[in-house]
C-alpha cells in the first residue's frame, strides 16, 4: 500500500481500510493462529486488531510501512493474549472460589467504583485519556504507545502515572466515604 492510500486511510477513506482489511485479514488471522493455536480466538483477535487500526487510524505514520506496523500489532496481540491466559490460568489455579460468595453489598460498590473510574476517565484529557485507554485496554506497552502517538516515551510514562495517580485518589475517596 502506498503513502497516498496510506493518508486517504489515515483521513477516514473507508474503500482504502476496506482494501487493507481484505488484503491482510486473512494473513493476521493465520498469522495469530500458528501463535495462539485458537481459531476462534484468532478470528476475534484479528477482528480486534482492524477495529483498532480504524479507531486508531490519524496515528499511522504514513511514511511506515504498513504492513509492518499490522505485523507488529498481530505479533503483540497474540502474545498478550497468551500472557493473559497464563495469569488467567494461575489466578484460577490459586483461587478457591467454593469458599467465597459475593454479597449484593460488594457487588453494587464494585459496580460503583467501576463507574466512577470510568466517569473519572472520560474527564482526562484527551491525550491522557488515550494513552490510559491504550496502555489498560489495549495492553500496550509504553514503547509501543509512543509509537502510535508520535510522543516520546517519557511523555507516556508522565502522562499514564498523572492517570493512576487521579484513578487512585478516587478509589481512595470512595473507599473513605463508603467503606
Amino acid at each position: 500500500m502506498d503513502n497516498k492510500k496510506i493518508e486517504a486511510l489515515i483521513s477516514g477513506d473507508e474503500k482504502v481500510f476496506e482494501e487493507l482489511f481484505i488484503a491482510y485479514f486473512s494473513k493476521v488471522r493465520v498469522f495469530i493462529n500458528g501463535i495462539i493455536k485458537s481459531e476462534d480466538d484468532a478470528e476475534e483477535l484479528a477482528q480486534d486488531i482492524f477495529v483498532k487500526i480504524w479507531t486508531t487510524k490519524e496515528n499511522i505514520d504514513s511514511n511506515k510501512s504498513i504492513s509492518s506496523f499490522i505485523y507488529v500489532m498481530a505479533r503483540n496481540t497474540a502474545f498478550n493474549y497468551l500472557k493473559h491466559k497464563v495469569v488467567e490460568r494461575n489466578y484460577m489455579e490459586s483461587f478457591d472460589t467454593s469458599d467465597y460468595i459475593v454479597t449484593p453489598e460488594e457487588n453494587f460498590f464494585a459496580t460503583e467504583k467501576a463507574i466512577l473510574l470510568e466517569m473519572h476517565i472520560n474527564k482526562m484529557p484527551v491525550q491522557r485519556k488515550k494513552i490510559y485507554k491504550l496502555s489498560r485496554e489495549e495492553d500496550m506497552n509504553n514503547g509501543e504507545i509512543a509509537e502510535i502517538l508520535g510522543v516520546s516515551k517519557k511523555t507516556v510514562e508522565n502522562q499514564l502515572s498523572l492517570a493512576l495517580k487521579d484513578l487512585r485518589n478516587a478509589v481512595n475517596l470512595f473507599n473513605t466515604f463508603f467503606l
